[in-house]
């Protein structure tokens, strides 16, 4: 990095931006799939804000140091501990996942509104989207952090901010980010990558949203 002051004032202006986003999201009460579907034009906006998302997670850094394209491309850390650990969350993730959207779906009727639109192109989003998130936070941060803090403090101001973004959702959430976010920032530091973190952030998102959606979809062909 030849400019590692630099890094540092874009990370925090990234952070800070996206998370003015996330409260003006909240504001409209389009913070999540969910709420997203009750509302007009609640898919479309949740797009626009996967998409700045992208740009500013990912493209950005990208754009700003090639170096950090070894996050998403090194694979020779991963050992078979990491990588059968790492096989094991995701089968729990899943079943978590799943448990938490039957739950969730429970409380919804025919009679209720819902404003679906284009799911290819939302999860498709979704997906890079979640690609960036964890470049950010499981790698070009974290990474940042050790270099600066050391391993321990780094996980710990690591997760600290993970929660500070997630503070506009639900208190579950915000709860579930703390151990879930320290399993990741140990997934990437023991792989030296991000993607093992990211498929599993992708295996608790997709499960969920995926299944709410198709939920979300029959009841309007029914109605």
């Amino acid at each position: 990095m030849e400019n590692p002051f630099f890094s540092y004032y874009l990370i925090i202006i990234v952070f800070t931006l996206y998370f003015s986003i996330s409260y003006l999201f909240k504001l409209l009460k389009i913070n999540n799939l969910e709420k997203a579907l009750q509302k007009q034009h609640g898919l479309t906006l949740l797009n626009l804000r996967h998409i700045i998302g992208i740009l500013l997670f990912g493209v950005t850094f990208l754009c700003f140091d090639t170096n950090y394209f070894a996050l998403l491309t090194s694979f020779h850390h991963y050992t078979l501990n990491v990588t059968l650990i790492s096989l094991m969350l995701i089968i729990l993730t899943i079943v978590i996942s799943r448990s938490s959207v039957l739950k969730t779906i429970a409380q919804y009727s025919s009679n209720d509104k819902h404003f679906l639109g284009n799911g290819v192109l939302y999860f498709t989003l979704r997906v890079i989207f979640l690609l960036s998130y964890e470049l950010f936070f499981r790698g070009i941060l974290l990474f940042t952090l050790i270099d600066v803090f050391g391993l321990i403090s780094a996980i710990i101001i690591n997760t600290l901010l993970y929660v500070i973004i997630h503070a506009f959702d639900t208190k579950s959430e915000i709860i579930g980010a703390i151990p879930f976010g320290v399993v990741l920032c140990l997934i990437s530091y023991y792989s030296q990558s991000v993607i093992l973190a990211f498929i599993l952030h992708l295996s608790l998102s997709l499960v969920y949203e995926i299944s709410l959606f198709n939920f979300f979809n029959r009841i309007k062909l029914q109605s």
